[in-house]
């Protein structure tokens, strides 16, 4: 069900925050703003960035916009206008006409992986969006990486909290997300729908085996076994309870009754 679902909360979250991109975003190097003047035509500008992080505004020269908001310079702009006589009140616009600055990766199982440039304070759930939402392949985890710091997380708890209102982590500069597969149990034997499914949260061998259709009229219920891969990469027979948890990968077989 999360999964029919998740396409459409994700644009939605993504939706829900345009309207913040002004109040939030901090500018930097390599962006570029147009920058205009109420009744002053021939001020209106195209500017980017230096890599210091100034733009070079006509009369009043260099100034330091980077890690300034929108407002912020647009204040600054018409301060530095008004000290130097030449516009008092100065009504400044600054809007972003290319985002250059400020990158995340979305990686893994996602519909569009890529590095995405970072519009505004958006969070985890917002990015994934970015990059077209969670493939089929993928799982209910992702993975964020910032500098050395790992942090694993699930995508089920992350909308959750949206939905509740409560505040979901940012993403920063330079962040990577990953979205990893979905992990499968293979059920075969004398099951009704023998097959891969998708590995629950706390899934045990009898769920396993329902998600296969239960057992079909010739199964041994008591002779059930597990192939489970080893660190090594050899493979172990484990004969397991109903109610033991099932691990990614295993394969569960179930034996056809002698009698």
């Amino acid at each position: 069900m999360l999964r029919c679902l998740l396409p459409g909360l994700l644009w939605l979250a993504a939706a829900s925050s345009v309207a913040e991109v002004r109040g939030e975003y901090r500018l930097g190097p390599g962006d570029v703003v147009k920058v205009s003047v109420y009744d002053h035509p021939d001020l209106q500008s195209e500017i980017q960035l230096t890599q210091n992080g100034e733009l070079n505004f006509p009369l009043i020269g260099k100034l330091r916009a980077g890690g300034l908001s929108f407002t912020e310079v647009e204040q600054l702009i018409a301060r530095r206008l008004g000290e130097g006589g030449f516009i008092r009140n100065a009504q400044v616009n600054v809007l972003i006409a290319q985002y250059r600055s400020q990158r995340v990766s979305v990686l893994g199982e996602v519909s569009r992986p890529g590095r995405y440039a970072l519009e505004h304070d958006a969070d985890l759930v917002e990015m994934i969006a970015v990059a077209g939402g969670i493939g089929n392949s993928g799982g209910d985890r992702l993975l964020l990486v910032r500098g050395e710091t790992r942090q694993e997380l699930l995508l089920s708890q992350l909308l959750a909290a949206q939905r509740a209102g409560e505040r979901v982590l940012k993403v920063q500069n330079g962040d990577v997300i990953f979205v990893p597969r979905m992990q499968q149990v293979y059920v075969y034997g004398e099951v009704n729908r023998p097959g891969s499914f998708r590995l629950e949260e706390r899934m045990t061998v009898m769920q396993a085996i329902a998600s296969a259709g239960g057992y079909n009229p010739r199964a041994s219920k008591r002779s059930v076994e597990i192939h489970r891969r080893q660190p090594d990469g050899s493979i172990a027979e484990v004969a397991p309870k109903l109610t033991d948890p099932v691990r990614d990968n295993d394969v569960i077989y179930v034996q056809e009754s002698l009698f």
